[in-house]
């Protein structure tokens, strides 16, 4: 007895979606990491900004 080893076009169908699926969820949590990653690099930023400020000030101070 011979069967149709091909699968049924519902089964390839799930098997698309639930690839789309896991393709969508790797691009949100490389989304989601470049978005940490851009949130720290602008708190960096910020503390650096703030940190020049108080060396300038101490700087101005001792010079006085």
């Amino acid at each position: 007895m011979e069967t149709d080893k091909k699968p049924s076009e519902l089964a390839e169908k799930t098997f698309d979606l639930a690839k789309s699926y896991s393709i969508m969820s790797n691009l949100g949590q490389m989304y989601g990491r470049l978005t940490m990653i851009l949130d720290t690099k602008l708190w960096l930023a910020d503390e650096e900004i703030k940190i020049r400020k108080q060396i300038k000030e101490r700087e101005e101070i001792n010079n006085v």
